[in-house]
């Protein structure tokens, strides 16, 4: 069995809110304050990994963006 990446999870959470990105970065930024993603960022985490923009998702990024985005999920992606 495979496991995904905390990028691979993060990619299916958005598409599975029917969001775009720059609306799943807005939301994923409320209430972060200062500690909120610029764009740069975001899009990062959704390069190929073999490009020099890809960044990884740590752990702690992930459980927020389970928190705010897994409630938004559709049935079928769940």
């Amino acid at each position: 069995m495979t496991t995904k990446s905390n990028n691979e999870r993060l990619r299916e959470l958005v598409n599975g809110a029917g969001l775009v990105q720059p609306v799943a970065l807005t939301i994923f930024n409320r209430g972060l304050g200062v500690r909120g993603l610029k764009d740069s960022t975001w899009k990062g985490y959704f390069c190929d990994p073999t490009t020099t923009r890809y960044r990884g998702f740590n752990d702690d990024l992930m459980a927020h963006a389970e928190k705010v985005f897994g409630p938004m999920q559709t049935s079928a992606c769940k």
